[in-house]
């Protein structure tokens, strides 16, 4: 399990609500609307998983 960067919820990156791959580095989310978060401001999240 891995945490989302968002929220901080527990996600399953065998089938995450979504997926991205930022500086190398890839994020997995419980949802979409986390991912639209991150996508908005990555700076702010990178790093915190």
């Amino acid at each position: 399990m891995v945490k989302d960067p968002v929220c901080n919820m527990e996600v399953d990156p065998k089938s995450p609500g979504a997926k991205e791959t930022y500086q190398g580095k890839t994020y997995y989310f419980c949802c979409e609307s986390c991912k639209a978060t991150f996508d908005k401001t990555p700076d702010k999240y990178a790093g915190k998983a």
